[in-house]
């Protein structure tokens, strides 16, 4: 949740989702939302926006392909 940690404010919350693809109306949403972190990484609207393939595309590896790899040798 690094992004959304970046995002400090909820009007940048609901703006930077809203460019990544999510509905204004589920952005406002999620960026208006009082939940912590951990909480709010559970919500629909952050799902889709911050999915694998989005930060797979942005250079971040995925730790369970690592673990699968190291563990199961492929």
């Amino acid at each position: 949740m690094c992004y959304w940690r970046q995002w400090r404010k909820p009007r940048t919350k609901v703006r930077s989702l809203m460019k990544l693809g999510v509905s204004e109306r589920l952005a406002i949403a999620c960026g208006i939302t009082s939940k912590g972190l951990c909480r709010s990484s559970k919500i629909k609207g952050i799902n889709i926006a911050l999915g694998n393939d989005y930060l797979a595309s942005q250079g971040l590896v995925s730790l369970r392909d690592i673990w699968i790899n190291i563990h199961y040798g492929r």
